[in-house]
């Protein structure tokens, strides 16, 4: 029996802050079973440099998003989103809003896009 003497890095979660272990340069990390939808892994990585820590990513995997589709192929996620006002005609703004009603995202009604609610467990 082998017995090592790794332990997971100590990281610093740039999401909320709080500190946490991550394995990813040992045999494997708890992350690896928290379940991302590629748009959502990529979104991610986009937003954040470095590892979130288990609280907050399992949260982000489990909220409902838009995802946004621009007419050049670009895909953006709104992490939360789970409506969306179509009739902004006054301002000329796709609005997308959480589920308490908090605005998130606006989007010029001028731009060809296309969205899609992604509920996970669904």
């Amino acid at each position: 029996m082998i017995i090592s003497d790794q332990k997971p890095e100590s990281k610093i979660c740039e999401s909320c802050g709080q500190p946490f272990g991550c394995g990813a340069n040992l045999d494997g990390c708890w992350c690896v079973g928290v379940a991302l939808g590629p748009v959502a892994a990529v979104d991610l990585r986009n937003k954040f440099r470095d590892c979130l820590c288990p609280t907050c990513l399992r949260a982000i995997a489990a909220m409902p998003s838009a995802v946004i589709t621009y007419s050049g192929g670009k895909i953006e996620t709104i992490t939360g989103a789970v409506r969306v006002d179509t009739q902004n005609f006054h301002e000329g703004m796709y609005d997308f809003y959480d589920e308490r009603g908090n605005l998130l995202k606006q989007i010029c009604m001028n731009e060809d896009i296309s969205w899609e609610f992604i509920q996970p467990g669904l």
